[in-house]
């Protein structure tokens, strides 16, 4: 399989439609969208992992404004179908070098408790939870704050 790691920095409505339907698929109807993805492509950072041509996951990334050392990763999809192949970490490993070579010196994400295949991941790839934050997407939505703490 031919896997390629780009960062979006041009995009049209038919790109903005998948990326927007490959989120939806994965957080319920929710994550970004097609009025979204413009503003966190342009002032962010989205990167897609495709797979023979196709698209297979994607990450969306902010820096902090007050800590621009600490970058934010607000989702991180891998397409159901690709999961458990090794896909996720590889691309997450791409993607916390690229952040590394941009003078990030701290990534955090949160996750849902329930996700143990993504905390599975994101401990195998050195982060560590820092809090339990409690409806942090509304009631009963609570999250687990994660962070990895880069060096030099």
């Amino acid at each position: 399989m031919m896997i390629t790691i780009n960062r979006v920095t041009e995009f049209n409505t038919q790109l903005i439609n998948e990326l927007t339907l490959i989120e939806a698929e994965a957080f319920d109807g929710g994550g970004f969208n097609r009025w979204t993805f413009p503003v966190i492509i342009r002032h962010g950072a989205v990167y897609t992992v495709e797979c023979n041509g196709t698209i297979c996951g994607v990450a969306d990334i902010i820096r902090d404004w007050l800590n621009p050392q600490l970058a934010f990763i607000i989702n991180f999809v891998i397409r159901k179908e690709y999961r458990g192949r090794g896909l996720g970490f590889m691309f997450l490993s791409d993607i916390i070098k690229r952040l590394q070579d941009n003078d990030v010196k701290r990534i955090q994400l949160t996750v849902s408790p329930e996700n143990s295949q993504a905390i599975s991941l994101y401990r195998k790839a050195g982060f560590k939870q820092v809090a339990e934050l409690l409806n942090e997407y509304g009631p009963a939505a609570d999250r687990l704050l994660y962070e990895l703490e880069l060096e030099g």
